[in-house]
C-alpha cells in the first residue's frame, strides 16, 4: 500500500544482514533509520519524534523486542511491529495482550505481508498525527476565541467549555463548569430560565437557534449576549448540543437605533406591499437588464402565473400579450414595458392576453419610466387593469340597446303594416261580399285575403319581438303549460329525438300569457329539432331560482330576486360565438333560404322581455345549446276593471265615435259600420274627438279608438272622454296597443280590444257584443 508521503521507519535487529534485507524491502516507500541494539533504538527515538513505525526483532541480547517496545517514551506515537520466530510467540502474545504492538511478523517473513503491515502502521500514524493536530487546533481555537463556546450532553450538563465562556458567566475556570448545568452555576437568573427552556426545545425537536440576543445581568452590570445553538446528533438521534455565546453589548447599542429605523421602514414596506397586493390593478416593474423587480398579486392573477425565469424583454411572448387586431404577440418596439424602459410614457393601450393559464382576457395597459433617486431612468413600470368584464358588459349593453332599437323599428313597421293590411282586408271583404257566389273572381279575392292573413301572422311575430303585442297576463304554473303542449311537441320533433322533461314539482307562480308561453316552447323546440339533424335529446327543465346581486350586476336590466326558470336544451350542433351574438336579431337565420324567417328566437326574446323576464344562452359548437328563460315570481294577481259601472239596456243599433289617424283605414272602417246600421262620427285626431264628444256626447254609444295616436294615446283619450260620458263603451284597436300605454282601467284579461287587421264581420260582432246586440253582420 503506497502512502501519501514518506514516513520514517526505525528498523531494530542485532543481525546486520537482517537490517539490510529489511531496508531493501522498505526503502522505496519510507525513510529508513536502523539500530543494531535496543539501547541504540531508544536513543534514536529520544532524538527523533517523527518515527512513524518501529520494526524490531523479538530475540535480541539483553533486551528483547517486546521489552524494547514497552520502554519507548510515553510521547512516542510510533506504531510497533514485532518480527519473531515461532519459538518466541509467547512474548508476542504477551505484548499483544498488553497493547504494546500494532502487528507482528513471523520468520521467515512474507515480503508483501510485511510491507503491507508497515504501510498500514505508517498510515495509522499519519492519521493519528493529523487528528492530534486538529484537536490541538480546536483546543487552541476554543481557548483563544473571544466568543464563549461550549458542548453539553442530553442532560444539559457541560461537557467542555472554553475560557471565554467561563469569563462571561463567572470569571472562573472552564473545568469548573464540566458536569454541571447552567442553573447550578447561575441559580435564580432570568437569563438562565430563558436558555434552559430554549435548550430543552433544541434537545426535543432538534431545531437550532441562531443569533438570539438576550439580556444578561451580572453583579448589577447589564450585558447583552448573542446565542447560537445547534443540536449534536449521533446514530440514535440528538445526543447533545453545541453553543456559541458572544458579548454584543456594544453592537446592541448601535442596533437599538437601527432597529427603530428598520421598524419604521418595515412598517412602511408592509403598508406598501399590502397596498400593492390589494390593488385592483396589476403592477409590474422591471430594470434595464430585463429582470422583474416587482410583480404584485393582481399582476400574477391577470397574466396567469409568476415571472420565474421570465425576461421582461420576452414577456409578451411568454404571456401571449397581443394587440386586438393582431394574431401574434406584441413586438419589442411596440411593447409598452420596453418603451417605458427606453424612457417613453405609454398611454393606456388595450391588449389581449392568451396563454396556457389565461384563456382570454382583455387588459388595459399603461406604462411609464422608473426614475431613481438620481433622476435617472432605471427601468419601467406597467399598470395592468383587467377590463374583460367591462368589455363584456359593454357588449351586452350594446346588444341590448341594438335589440331595443330593432324592436322599436319592428314595432313601428308592424303598426303601419297592420294599418295597410286592415285596409286591404276590409276592402277585400267588401269586394268579396259584392260578388255573386258563382263569380270566379271570388276565388281571386279569397287568395288576396289569405295572403293578408299570412302577412298579419308575420306581423304578430314582429309585435312579439318588439314587446308591443297585446297580452292577457294571468297567474300561471309553467309545469301546466309545458304539460299542455308536451304531446304536440313529441309529434313535432319526430321519433329520432328523445324528449326529456325535468319539472320541479312545486314552482312559483308567474304572470304571463299562456298562449305566448306555448309559442315560446314551440319556437325553442323547433329550433332545437333543426339543430339535431341526426337525432338527439331535447330536455325541458323548470326550477325555482334566486338571482343574487352579483348575477344582476353581470346581466344588464336584471333585478335580483326570485324567478322561475324554463330551460330548453339540446345536444345538437351548437353555435359559434358570432352566431350567439346575433341569434335574437329579427330576420337573422343560419338556415337555408326558404326554411326559416329568422323570427322564431327574436319572438322568444320579445315575449320574455314583455313578461319582465330575461334570456340567457349557453352554447358550444358540437355540444349543443341551452336557452334559459327567467320569469319573475308573481307577487299579486291582476284583476280586470270595468270600463263603467253604469248599467243600462244597450240599444239595438248605436252611434260610434271612430278615432283613427290613418285616413284610408278610417274611411273603410266607417263604411263597414255604416253598412251594418251604425251611425258614425269620424275624428282624425284627439282634438277632433273632444269636439265631437262635447257636441254629441249624449248620443255616442261606443268609442272605437286607435291606441297609438298623435297628441294623445287612444287609451288616455278614452279615459278622458269617459269622465264626461260614463255610459259610453270603449273598444281599442291597434297594430301594437302596448300595455305600457294603457290606463289602469284597460289593463287585464277582459280589455276591450281588437287586433289589426280585422275582418268587417269580426269588428261588427265585437261592437254589437259590447252594445248588447247578438245580431250578425251582413
Amino acid at each position: 500500500m503506497q502512502v501519501a508521503s514518506r514516513e520514517s521507519v526505525l528498523l531494530v535487529d542485532d543481525e546486520p544482514q537482517v537490517l539490510v534485507a529489511l531496508e531493501d524491502l522498505l526503502c522505496d516507500d519510507f525513510v529508513i533509520f536502523k539500530a543494531e541494539s535496543a539501547q541504540g533504538a531508544l536513543e534514536l527515538v529520544q532524538r527523533r519524534h517523527d518515527i512513524a513505525v518501529v520494526v524490531t526483532d523479538q530475540r535480541m541480547p539483553r533486551i528483547t523486542g517486546d521489552e524494547l517496545l514497552s520502554r519507548l517514551p510515553l510521547d512516542c506515537d510510533a506504531l510497533r511491529i514485532l518480527v519473531t520466530g515461532f519459538a518466541d510467540l509467547s512474548g508476542v502474545i504477551r505484548a499483544v495482550n498488553d497493547g504494546r504492538i500494532f502487528a507482528y511478523v513471523t520468520k521467515p517473513w512474507n515480503p508483501d505481508d510485511l510491507r503491507l503491515k508497515v504501510s498500514k502502521a505508517a498510515e495509522h500514524f499519519r492519521l493519528t498525527q493529523e487528528l492530534r493536530n486538529e484537536r490541538q487546533l480546536l483546543y487552541d481555537l476554543m481557548d483563544n476565541i473571544p466568543d464563549g463556546i461550549y458542548f453539553k450532553d442530553r442532560e444539559r450538563r457541560f461537557l467542555r467549555a472554553n475560557r471565554a465562556l467561563a469569563r462571561i458567566i463567572s470569571d472562573g475556570d472552564p473545568a469548573d463548569l464540566v458536569g454541571r448545568r447552567l442553573e447550578e452555576v447561575l441559580p435564580a437568573c432570568t437569563y438562565t430560565d430563558v436558555t434552559t427552556r430554549e435548550e430543552i426545545d433544541i434537545l426535543s425537536d432538534g431545531k437550532p437557534v441562531q443569533d438570539a440576543v438576550r439580556e444578561y445581568r451580572r453583579e448589577g452590570a447589564r450585558r447583552w449576549l448573542s446565542e447560537t445553538k445547534a443540536p449534536i446528533r449521533d446514530a440514535l438521534g440528538v445526543a447533545g448540543l453545541v453553543g456559541v455565546s458572544r458579548d454584543v453589548t456594544e453592537r446592541v447599542g448601535v442596533d437599538e437605533a437601527l432597529r427603530t429605523s428598520e421598524e419604521s421602514l418595515r412598517k412602511h414596506t408592509q403598508i406598501l406591499n399590502t397596498i400593492l397586493d390589494s390593488m385592483g390593478d396589476g403592477v409590474v416593474v422591471a430594470d434595464h437588464s430585463g429582470s422583474f423587480l416587482l410583480f404584485n398579486a393582481q399582476a400574477e392573477k391577470i397574466l396567469g402565473f409568476a415571472p420565474a425565469g421570465v425576461s421582461a424583454r420576452d414577456w409578451t411572448n411568454t404571456y401571449g400579450i397581443r394587440l386586438p387586431n393582431q394574431s401574434h404577440p406584441i413586438s419589442v418596439d411596440r411593447d409598452p414595458l420596453s418603451r417605458a424602459i427606453a424612457g417613453e410614457v405609454v398611454p393606456e393601450t388595450e391588449v389581449l392576453i392568451s396563454n396556457h393559464v389565461v384563456t382570454s382576457a382583455t387588459v388595459a395597459m399603461t406604462a411609464s419610466p422608473l426614475i431613481d433617486a438620481t433622476n435617472t431612468i432605471s427601468g419601467g413600470v406597467v399598470l395592468l387593469r383587467d377590463i374583460t368584464g367591462q368589455r363584456e358588459l359593454e357588449r351586452q349593453l350594446f346588444q341590448s340597446q341594438k335589440m331595443e332599437v330593432v324592436g322599436q323599428l319592428a314595432g313601428g313597421i308592424a303598426h303601419d303594416f297592420n294599418n295597410l293590411l286592415a285596409v286591404i282586408q276590409s276592402y277585400g271583404e267588401l269586394l268579396r261580399l259584392g260578388l255573386p257566389s258563382e263569380d270566379s273572381r271570388r276565388q281571386d279575392v279569397d287568395e288576396v285575403l289569405a295572403a293578408t292573413r299570412r302577412a298579419a301572422a308575420l306581423t304578430r311575430q314582429l309585435l312579439a319581438f318588439s314587446r308591443r303585442q297585446m297580452v292577457q297576463p294571468k297567474p300561471l304554473q309553467l309545469n301546466e303549460v309545458v304539460g299542455g303542449v308536451e304531446r304536440m311537441l313529441r309529434r313535432l320533433i319526430g321519433e329520432d329525438i328523445e324528449l326529456v322533461a325535468r319539472l320541479e314539482p312545486s314552482l312559483g307562480t308567474v304572470l304571463a300569457d299562456a298562449g305566448q308561453l306555448e309559442q315560446i316552447i314551440v319556437n325553442l323546440t323547433v329550433n332545437a329539432r333543426d339543430a339535431m339533424s341526426d337525432g338527439g335529446t331535447l330536455t325541458i327543465e323548470t326550477a325555482d331560482v334566486v338571482l343574487d346581486a352579483e348575477y344582476a350586476a353581470a346581466v344588464p336590466g336584471v333585478t335580483p330576486g326570485r324567478y322561475v326558470m324554463l330551460a330548453v336544451a339540446d345536444n345538437g350542433a351548437g353555435m359559434t360565438l358570432e352566431v350567439q351574438r346575433r341569434v335574437f336579431e329579427p330576420f337573422f337565420t343560419t338556415k337555408e333560404v326558404g326554411k326559416g324567417t329568422g323570427l322564431g328566437l327574436s319572438t322568444v326574446y320579445g315575449i320574455v322581455q314583455q313578461s319582465q323576464g330575461h334570456v340567457r344562452l349557453e352554447s358550444e359548437v358540437g355540444r349543443g345549446s341551452c336557452f334559459r328563460l327567467y320569469f319573475p315570481v308573481a307577487s299579486s294577481t291582476l284583476v280586470p276593471a270595468e270600463l263603467s259601472t253604469t248599467s243600462f239596456p244597450p240599444p239595438a243599433m248605436g252611434c260610434v265615435l271612430l278615432v283613427e289617424d290613418d285616413d284610408a283605414l278610417r274611411r273603410v272602417t266607417a263604411r263597414i259600420l255604416r253598412d251594418n246600421g251604425f251611425s258614425v262620427l269620424e275624428a282624425r285626431r284627439p282634438t277632433d274627438a273632444r269636439a265631437l264628444c262635447a257636441k254629441h256626447g249624449a248620443d255616442v254609444d261606443l268609442l272605437l279608438v286607435d291606441v297609438v295616436m298623435p297628441e294623445l294615446s287612444g287609451p288616455k283619450l278614452a279615459e278622458e272622454l269617459l269622465r264626461s260620458a260614463p255610459r259610453m263603451r270603449v273598444l281599442c284597436m291597434s297594430g301594437y296597443p302596448g300595455t305600457q300605454n294603457a290606463p289602469e282601467g284597460l289593463v287585464g284579461t277582459d280589455v276591450p280590444y281588437i287586433q289589426k287587421p280585422f275582418t268587417p264581420r269580426a269588428l261588427v260582432e265585437r261592437i254589437r257584443y259590447l252594445l248588447g246586440s247578438v245580431s250578425t253582420a251582413t
